[in-house]
Formats: structure tokens, sequence, C-alpha cells
């Protein structure tokens, strides 16, 4: 009986405190969406990361906060929340066409290797739905499948067995390759690929090394791809394809 009351009274401390974390995160959310239609952007910046510290996150907290950020003429930071923002949101053209925007501001321009038509075809594919629509979708398409099979061994008519087999062949070749893109959602939500430059300008070395050659310069605001990591110094590719070392201090990783 002891134990059953202390059990009750945690039950109910956590109800509580997740009570209160709600309401305050819900009081700041207001706080901040107040002081950027003011014209108080630091203020709302402030709350906006105060959420975030909390344990939320979301598109529209990193959305809101990227357009403060923006409108303080912050671009890199702007530019780090809304790529953090199009990880969850990958379709998002809104977000796009602001991303495009900050872009356009920054110093450098670097232009993109065009990627082949099936890594394209393919990251259209992983980002056609979000992680959980595509569970929902990967469950039916297992069930539709586990019932065509389910149909092949208890019917015995040739021509309603054989539609059966194929058509529930083909849903779990649709499910395999769901479960791939549902995995492959996953590690990128989760994994940390990509940083901005956060240095004004940073020269990129040949090699870990300080006293290693300078082979290009980068400005603040640069999207780079994470590559290797040796003690203090980050492996980067840019969008044209160059390779290079920087310190990780220099980068934010989305």
């Amino acid at each position: 009986m002891k134990c059953k009351k202390i059990a009750v009274l945690v039950a109910t401390i956590l109800f509580v405190a997740f009570h209160a974390a709600a309401q305050d995160t819900e009081q700041l959310a207001a706080q901040a969406a107040k002081a950027y239609n003011t014209r108080q952007y630091q203020e709302a910046i402030a709350h906006y990361e105060k959420i975030i510290v909390a344990g939320n996150e979301s598109y529209a907290l990193y959305y809101n906060l990227g357009n403060a950020y923006f409108r303080n003429n912050e671009n890199a930071q702007a530019l780090l929340n809304y790529e953090k923002a199009l990880k969850i949101a990958p379709n998002n053209e809104d977000l796009k066409h602001n991303i495009e925007v900050v872009n356009s501001k920054l110093t450098d321009k670097v232009e993109m290797v065009p990627e082949l038509f099936y890594k394209r075809w393919w990251k259209l594919l992983v980002n056609m739905m979000g992680i959980d629509t595509l569970a929902v979708f990967n469950i039916m398409l297992l069930s539709l499948a586990l019932i065509l099979i389910a149909i092949y061994i208890a019917i015995s008519n040739i021509i309603i067995r054989k539609i059966s087999f194929w058509a529930g062949f083909f849903l779990m070749a649709l499910f395999s390759i769901g479960i791939l893109a549902a995995s492959q959602r996953n590690h990128y939500l989760n994994s940390q690929h990509e940083a901005i430059v956060f240095t004004q300008m940073v020269n990129i070395k040949s090699s870990p090394d300080e006293n290693s050659k300078d082979i290009f310069v980068l400005h603040e605001g640069t999207k780079v791809k994470l590559l290797d990591v040796v003690a203090e110094w980050q492996e980067i590719r840019i969008a044209n394809g160059s390779v290079g070392w920087i310190k990780a201090s220099d980068i934010r990783k989305i």
C-alpha cells in the first residue's frame, strides 16, 4: 500500500512538472512572438533560444528563430536555424526561399556541382514524407503484403494465387525500399553532417595543421559538408567539390 502511495505521488509530481514546463514554453513562445511583432528581435531571439535549451525542437521554432536572426542582420545565425528547420521539413518552399535570400547576401557565391540523377531521385523519395508518415506507410505496406501472402496460402485458385503472390512480392519490395528510406531519413535527422562557417573570414588549409598551405578562403555564412575530424580540425567539402581543413571552432553544426 505504501509503495502504491509513493508511485501515485511520483506520478503527480511528474504531471505537475510537465504541465508547468508546457506552460513555460507556451508563455515564452507568446513573449517571443510579441517581441518579434514589435521589432524587438534580440528579445525574441532570447526567448526562442530558451525554448530550445529546454529541449524543445520543431520546424516552426527554428523557422521563427531564423526569421528573428535575419531581421537582426545576423545572417549566419539565420542560415543555421533555417537549415535546422529544413532538416525537419525538407520540402517547405518558404524555407527554401528564405535560405536563397540569405545566401544572396553572403560573400561566398559557391556554385554547386550537379548531383547524379539517381542521387536526386533517391533524395526526393527520402524527403517525400516525414519520418512518422513514412513509418505509417511502411506498416500499411507490410500489412497488405501479409494479407496477400495469407490469400496465396489459403486459396487454391491458380489465377488468384498468382495475382496474390506477385502483388505481395511487389508490396514487400516497396516495403524494403520504404524501410531503407526511413532509416536514411532518421539518420539524417539525428546526425550532424553539415555546418555553417561562423568566422568572418577563414583560410582553409590543405591539412589539419596551422602551418599547412592555405588553399582557399571562406567567409561567414557559407555552408559546408563535414567529412573527417582530427583533434581540433574538421575536414570539409563545399558545394563546388573543393575539400580542405578548418578549425572546429570556426563552424557551427546544423
